[in-house]
């Protein structure tokens, strides 16, 4: 299936998403509106001026947690897994929502855990692409300073910003592993092939730009027309228009180009061969991929040690079973032994 098919395919999620954009971006114009009016119609001095207005951010800010947590969360993994599974099984699941809501209890345990792995996903891949900006990389020790390297991530920014995404995919993808060394493997998969990669990106950034100007156009243009014949200033209009364009883009586009970079990642990760070399390279590029794989070292420790004790526990079970089974056949042998005696004696 392909990107553009899965994007309609799972246009639900985008709907659902904009539905909780606006309902916080209202939220939020509710708790700012209503401080403005009060510090605008009341004689509050400086302090009380500045308390209100930071109160006002702070519960603006714990509302988008809330329910970014109670929903955004999970709508936001679950449509990852969606287009992981459209990509591997060719088709998409009944009833998307339901289905998506059971994949950040099963795989991650709970909202606040994903948010958790999410952003220190965030943090490694903003480090070790910060490394190789520098020039470096996993096949030489040498940087390699060319300018052209620096210009090129700093244009594929809005898509590179979705590296995160793409090994959280990775982890839905490899539910065998364990969640942090799925993400360890995603994240040196990813170095391996940072040039395929950033070029990737690089595509899905220019696109990007090229959407806000069309649809910054198609509203400029008409309101332009107005502006000339009412002899006003079209900067204003001018604004309004890319602010336009850039609520289309989150609300639909974004969309269609995390489909894209998530496909096309998964398929380089298909086509790709691990160098257990580079694990320890990439430990001193990024203090976040270490943390990922000491908890992953740590997981697999815990779960040796729970197999080691089931397999204990197995064997004692056994043992107890066959010294159980053993006096009962012993007695059986010697009830089936008197018989036998008693009619040798008879017959002397």
């Amino acid at each position: 299936m392909t990107p553009f098919k899965i994007y309609q395919k799972t246009m639900v999620f985008n709907w659902f998403k904009l539905g909780l954009g606006l309902l916080t971006l209202l939220i939020c114009a509710i708790i700012f509106g209503g401080t403005w009016f009060v510090v605008r119609n009341f004689a509050l001095d400086m302090t009380t001026t500045i308390g209100a207005s930071c109160g006002a951010f702070l519960i603006a800010v714990a509302i988008y947690y809330l329910i970014m947590c109670k929903q955004g969360y999970s709508i936001k993994i679950g449509h990852l897994e969606v287009i992981e599974y459209a990509l591997q099984n060719d088709a998409v699941p009944p009833n998307q929502l339901e289905y998506s809501k059971k994949v950040v209890s099963e795989r991650f345990g709970s909202n606040g855990k994903y948010y958790m792995f999410s952003r220190s996903l965030t943090i490694a891949t903003n480090q070790i692409s910060r490394v190789i900006s520098r020039g470096f990389s996993l096949e030489s020790e040498a940087p390699n300073l060319k300018t052209s390297n620096r210009v090129m991530r700093i244009i594929s920014l809005p898509a590179l910003s979705l590296a995160d995404e793409c090994c959280m995919a990775y982890a839905l993808r490899n539910k065998d592993y364990e969640v942090n060394a799925a993400c360890v493997d995603a994240l040196t998969i990813m170095t391996q092939n940072w040039p395929k990669f950033l070029r990737n990106a690089l595509f899905a950034s220019l696109r990007i730009y090229v959407f806000i100007l069309l649809v910054a156009a198609v509203f400029f243009i008409p309101g332009y027309a107005i502006c000339d014949t009412l002899n006003i200033s079209f900067l204003p209009w001018l604004g309004l228009s890319f602010i336009i364009a850039l609520v289309f883009k989150i609300a639909f586009f974004d969309s269609y180009i995390l489909s894209s970079m998530l496909c096309d990642f998964l398929n380089i990760a298909a086509q790709t061969t691990i160098d257990p070399k580079n694990y320890a390279k990439l430990d001193h590029w990024s203090k976040a991929y270490a943390q990922f794989r000491k908890a992953a070292e740590k997981a697999a420790e815990k779960a040796e040690d729970a197999a080691e004790k089931a397999e204990r526990a197995a064997q004692k079970e056994k043992k107890k079973t066959s010294d159980a089974e053993t006096p009962a056949t012993s007695s059986d042998q010697d009830k089936a032994s008197e018989p036998q005696g008693n009619a040798s004696a008879e017959t002397t």
